[in-house]
């Protein structure tokens, strides 16, 4: 098992809680969910400012405009394909970040007051995310698997 990895033992008392915590906090896994967040931000930042839509718009996020669907989710996808392939064990994780880091952009352009409405229509635009982001996964565990019966 990699060490960037949490071992994928539950434990339901508090204890296990925090000791799991403080394994995931060693592990490493901190820059990934931040890398995914900072992407998901500065691709639907970028958009916006890009395509004028916070400027010009009423509503000014990034997937008001069409750069967002030509641009940015084809990026967003790569990226997660990549996290999730690197990382494949619980990879629906980075999907989460990013999408998070998309309602942030929103917010931050001063669209919080819409904040429900943006986090039901990030998780809608981030199916085909979540998506990619198995393949990748599945992609990343075979290539594991094969590393492994070539030991």
């Amino acid at each position: 098992m990699n060490n960037n990895e949490p071992d994928q033992q539950t434990e339901t008392s508090d204890n296990g809680f925090v000791r799991n915590t403080l394994r995931t906090l060693r592990s490493g896994e901190n820059p990934v969910h931040l890398f995914a967040a900072v992407t998901g931000f500065v691709v639907a930042s970028g958009v916006s400012l890009t395509s004028g839509v916070s400027l010009t718009s009423e509503v000014p996020v990034a997937w008001a405009s069409l750069g967002y669907f030509i641009f940015g989710l084809p990026l967003m996808c790569l990226v997660i394909y990549l996290l999730a392939r690197a990382y494949p064990v619980r990879a629906w994780r980075w999907t989460l970040s990013m999408m998070l880091g998309q309602v942030f952009s929103s917010i931050f352009f001063g669209a919080g007051y819409m904040l429900p409405v943006a986090m039901i229509y990030v998780t809608v635009l981030s199916v085909p995310q979540f998506y990619v982001g198995t393949l990748g996964a599945k992609a990343g565990m075979r290539r594991r698997a094969a590393n492994d019966s070539g030991n």
